[in-house]
């Protein structure tokens, strides 16, 4: 899933260089040269142009295949699938390339645009709920098999590859999993503007793989609080527990 999740984040990086930088390169490789006496000469297109080109109409079948699904599906589940995919990627971009940038933060400092892909996801549970296996949706006495101790020992692993079977089962855990995902890299750039330190690399791979990056972020702060002895707010805690014991002082030093 990891790979799979890069090649997303990669593509939403570097399709719009590919759109506004090499899209004037093709219209000068198709505009004819002019000889000396005026008369237009047909020149082969620039490598870098056909690639450009290559590139540009090797996209197109995805994305074609991917409206159809959406559109032959009318459930919506599909389309609500496709939306947590592919859409939270962009502000993913911003977490790790311009964690300081000014929209960065008027993006991510309100829980609301969190809550509409957490929207997206709800709706997948929703249209799922109470539908018989043969519209996707799993049977709640498979599901119930990874909570008994005793099947879960025996074939935890294959009950689980059984319920990915399910689509509905899938887009739910899928999206699921995103979400979170996007929660975790959020309050872990919060995390780092709060206490000053730098964040991308566990940002990165907390979209990656997911809890090593918060993990990452752990090592990230206590290398810095070693750094920082002298400043508290360095060490690793609770940010609200901090944010309390901080507040208390500076009320203590106040009535002094």
């Amino acid at each position: 899933m990891a790979p799979v999740r890069f090649l997303a984040l990669l593509v939403f990086a570097i399709a719009p260089t590919l759109s506004f930088s090499l899209g004037p390169k093709v219209l000068a490789a198709r505009r004819p040269a002019a000889s000396k006496s005026g008369v237009p000469i047909e020149t082969p297109p620039q490598p870098v142009a056909a690639r450009a080109a290559a590139a540009g109409l090797a996209l197109l079948p995805p994305a074609a295949a991917l409206a159809t699904g959406v559109l032959d599906d009318p459930t919506g589940i599909t389309a609500a699938f496709a939306f947590v995919t592919f859409v939270p990627q962009n502000f993913w971009l911003l977490l790790v390339f311009a964690p300081n940038w000014k929209f960065t933060r008027k993006v991510f400092e309100p829980l609301w645009p969190l809550c509409v892909v957490a929207l997206f996801h709800l709706f997948i549970v929703v249209q799922s709920a109470g539908k018989p296996p043969e519209a996707g949706t799993a049977p709640l006495e498979l599901f119930n098999n990874l909570f008994n101790p005793a099947i879960v020992a025996e074939r935890g692993l294959d009950v689980y590859v059984e319920l990915g079977a399910y689509p509905n089962f899938a887009a739910e855990e899928w999206t699921h999993e995103l979400v979170w995902d996007l929660f975790v890299g959020r309050w872990i750039w919060l995390e780092g503007r709060r206490r000053d330190i730098f964040t991308s690399h566990s940002v990165l791979l907390t979209n990656l793989i997911g809890p090593p990056g918060l993990l990452l972020h752990v090592i990230t702060v206590q290398l810095y609080a070693f750094f920082r002895g002298d400043q508290p707010d360095a060490r690793w805690a609770d940010p609200e527990a901090l944010r309390t014991e901080l507040d208390g002082k500076g009320a203590a030093a106040a009535k002094e």
